[in-house]
């Protein structure tokens, strides 16, 4: 009770008309501290011996301890005689500079409580009720005049403490990675991450461009299980993992790569390119363009086949100077010492090699010229026939491609067959071209003519395409061969990513299994090491989570009625997959019995031919709205699909840290809780709130409401177009782009909102209690601890559609009242300002 201490503190809430005890409950920390320097300075007959910060810090710490709900765990004792402690600091600084400072004996404090980890705090409570207190206040000599910078210092010092104090009951390990010298109010990523961050955080490993607290324990972990695990499988993932362990020998790599050389080689008009581009595909690799299978971008209920351009080594604008300029850039010059590497390894001479460097750089400057790369990662999807195919490439026999290709009846159909909704044959899948302008380009190569539009003679245009595709085969190839490829291809990564060390055997061996045979993978972790019990408590976690999300979307006052119950209705509709499906896909057992512990090439030969064929025939099948592709049990990671309006929890990211049975719930929510509120949010972020529950993009709202959220959307683009402007040496002057970065910053406000409300109304008992709420904001926070190297972050800001770690959790925290509530932040600080955002 603090009002009921020094007189002048009653006089200073008689003068406000309020009792202490009131002005604490308001945390209007201005207007007690104010009084009470103003005391000070009548009780010293003038002159500000209290700054306003050193008193407000004093005063503050009073109550940023929560009593009872702290009181109810085993740390009260340490509570409690701390408080006593800084209270009399409190105390004294109030009092007649002629007293004395009261002597208060630790009696409770026994030598035990040093433990654990608690030797600092203990030390500081121990210093702050004895010598310090007396040094701040002139010692043996109470005349004279106090020091500012000894009051200050007394004053962090109970900052300090109550810091520690606010994170004493949380479990060791998020105890670890926090720096409590920090003031949560200030700066709550560099409270909650900063000591990982200056330990095990700092050094980030050669073979990688950034550490992270939370996903890199769950890959580890993960890793470390499944290693164990593929070393004794008989089945696919094992039998590819110990496959990769062998390697590769010369003479193997040899005896692979001539067939494909030879093929190379006999490129030499257009009939043979056909010819060689069905063979490289069928083996499932690129060749001037991709294909892929997927959700018909027209019809859901229908697959589709995408065609799609191949990206160029190096980066468009390397290209594009090179082609206005004449100048090559490092990474062109890399790129031409790569394809000398891969050509003098595959047994050619250096003629040879130096030919094919440069054929293979013209090659991807027309392609580049021809081709925006950003045009690539925007997309756009054109439904065409085979016809359109014909007429914009000729020189490609289609017929024959899509023949062979096992894909003879997608893209045609007559006018009078029965048609789907949009106007397809329901006898053909459809036909989507992504980045149509690719198709131009590829009929100027194939007819040889160059970017500039001038024909190439004949000799020279097959010669550039022989050694263009010799030098793909080669390199899609290095990767599995022996070391002397795979340290090439090291080297070209180096040269164009930045400096990273190579993987250890091992690893490289883990994640090419994982990846390769991601869900013979995921079907092993599951069945040896994944208790079936976090399925359903995920499931009863994302309930939670949409019942508050529905509850709020019921009450939100910028919506018309109208549009709040088509919201309600698609956040019903939406499905929740977690942790694995209720039914294995084919893919799990798809490379049974074919591959072998020897000859690593030729079961990633086997395994992607399997996967070629599978995509020739699910074509034609009718897609399960809850399939889950290539998002594999084994993935840390979330997502939310706008298409089907569906989201998928797996199992990967349903371990340590973010989630264990034996965490408090307050973590659980606050860590993996968060992250699915997230991924539920995208449903109604940027773009996913142009789409009903179908996924179906229409006029679902109605146009004031849109225009509200348009609004609101804008606070927070602006709100995030601030961060990074405090640290231009760090990200060399540029900043996060608000708007590009939205979609994820509307879903981590909503994610975070959401799971919170979960947590407080399916654990009532914890509804009150500030520990608890302190706990579920630490775990969101270090969800997020997070260190990148400077050219990765900067990168980052570019290409990254999420904002930098640190302002995630700034921007999150920063806008929301309960946050500031548990930390007890005044109004007007940094993570507490007048001024927030809000959405949904």
């Amino acid at each position: 009770d603090i009002h009921a201490h020094p007189p002048v503190v009653n006089r200073c809430a008689n003068r406000e008309r309020a009792t202490g005890r009131r002005l604490i409950r308001k945390r209007d920390w201005s207007t007690l501290t104010g009084c009470l320097a103003g005391e000070g300075d009548s009780w010293r007959g003038g002159g500000s011996w209290l700054p306003a910060a050193t008193s407000e810090a004093a005063v503050r710490f009073i109550i940023m301890v929560d009593f009872p709900a702290m009181t109810r765990r085993k740390g009260a004792l340490l509570v409690a005689v701390a408080s006593l402690a800084l209270l009399s600091v409190v105390c004294v600084l109030f009092a007649s500079s002629t007293m004395s400072p009261r002597s208060v004996a630790l009696e409770g404090v026994k030598n035990r409580f040093y433990k654990n980890g608690n030797e600092g705090l203990y030390r500081k409570i121990k210093d702050l009720y004895g010598w310090k207190i007396d040094w701040a206040m002139g010692g043996d000599e109470p005349e004279t005049p106090l020091s500012e910078s000894r009051l200050d210092a007394v004053a962090d010092d109970a900052s300090h403490v109550a810091s520690y104090l606010q994170i004493a009951e949380f479990p060791g390990d998020m105890r670890a990675a926090i720096d409590p010298t920090i003031d949560p109010c200030d700066d709550f990523y560099e409270f909650a991450c900063g000591h990982w961050e200056e330990s095990k955080g700092a050094t980030i490993p050669k073979d990688a461009s950034s550490v992270a607290l939370q996903w890199d324990e769950v890959d580890d972990g993960i890793e470390k299980k499944m290693r164990s695990l593929f070393e004794t499988d008989e089945g696919p993932a094992g039998l590819l993992y110990r496959s990769c362990l062998a390697g590769t020998q010369p003479a193997e790599a040899w005896d692979l790569l001539t067939p494909w050389l030879d093929l190379a080689e006999n490129v030499t008009d257009n009939t043979s390119f056909v010819d060689a581009s069905i063979k490289i595909q069928m083996a499932d690799m690129t060749l001037f363009w991709s294909w892929s299978v997927d959700i018909d971008t027209w019809n859901k209920d229908r697959y589709a086949l995408f065609f799609k351009g191949a990206h160029t080594m190096a980066p468009q604008a390397d290209y594009m100077t090179l082609a206005e300029t004449g100048v090559e850039s490092k990474k062109i010059k890399a790129l031409k010492d790569l394809v000398r590497d891969m050509v003098q390894l595959s047994g050619y001479d250096d003629e040879t090699a130096d030919n094919d460097a440069e054929n293979v750089v013209l090659m991807e400057t027309q392609m580049a010229v021809g081709q925006n790369d950003s045009s690539i990662e925007e997309g756009y999807d054109q439904w065409v026939d085979r016809g359109y195919l014909s007429h914009v490439v000729p020189e490609v026999d289609w017929d024959l491609w899509f023949d062979n290709m096992n894909f003879s009846g997608v893209g045609v159909g007559d006018d009078d067959e029965e048609m789907d909704e949009a106007g397809q044959p329901l006898s053909s899948p459809r036909l989507i071209i992504q980045q149509g302008d690719y198709l131009d380009t590829l009929s100027d190569i194939l007819a040889c003519r160059g970017y500039d539009g001038k024909d190439i003679d004949a000799d020279a245009c097959w010669d550039r395409m022989e050694s263009y595709v010799r030098f793909k085969v080669i390199y899609n190839y290095a990767s599995y061969l022996d070391e002397d490829f795979t340290d090439a291809v090291h080297d070209w990564h180096n040269k164009r990513y930045g400096e990273m060390a190579a993987k250890q055997r091992w690893k490289k061996c883990y994640s090419d299994t994982s990846y390769l045979l991601g869900w013979a993978s995921s079907y092993l972790f599951v069945e040896k090491e994944f208790p079936k019990t976090r399925k359903d408590d995920t499931l009863a976690m994302l309930r939670a989570i949409r019942s508050e999300f529905n509850a709020s979307l019921a009450t939100t006052r910028w919506m018309d009625r109208g549009s709040r119950v088509a919201a309600q209705q698609k956040l019903d509709m939406m499905f929740f997959e977690v942790a694995y499906p209720d039914e294995w896909p084919e893919s799990v057992f798809r490379n049974n019995g074919q591959l072998s512990e020897k000859g690593y090439p030729e079961n990633i030969d086997i395994i992607g031919i399997n996967a070629v064929k599978r995509a020739s025939v699910r074509v034609y099948e009718t897609p399960k709205r809850n399939r889950w592709g290539e998002s594999y049990p084994i993935v840390v990671n979330a997502f939310y699909s706008p298409m089907v309006n569906g989201l998928w929890v797996p199992a990967g990211i349903i371990q340590k840290p973010f989630y264990s049975e034996e965490f408090d719930q307050a973590r659980n929510f606050g860590a993996l809780g968060t992250i699915c509120g997230h991924e539920m949010t995208h449903g109604f972020d940027d773009t996913g709130h142009l789409l009903d529950g179908n996924g179906d993009q229409k006029d679902w709202w109605d146009p004031d409401t849109f225009d509200e959220f348009d609004t609101r959307a804008d606070c927070l683009s602006d709100q995030y177009d601030e961060y990074g402007t405090e640290r231009p040496h760090w990200f060399d002057g540029n900043h996060v782009d608000g708007k590009a970065t939205l979609g994820e910053n509307i879903a981590d406000e909503g994610g975070m909102r959401f799971a919170f409300q979960a947590f407080e109304k399916s654990h009532p008992t914890e509804r009150k209690s500030m520990a608890a709420h302190r706990l579920f904001f630490t775990a969101f926070a270090q969800n997020w601890c997070e260190n990148d190297s400077k050219s990765s972050a900067i990168d980052a800001l570019f290409s990254d559609e999420h904002s930098p770690a640190k302002y995630r959790v700034l921007g999150v925290l920063s806008n929301f009242a309960p946050f500031s509530k548990a930390f007890q932040c005044p109004l007007g600080s940094p993570m507490n300002p007048k001024k927030k955002c809000e959405l949904w």
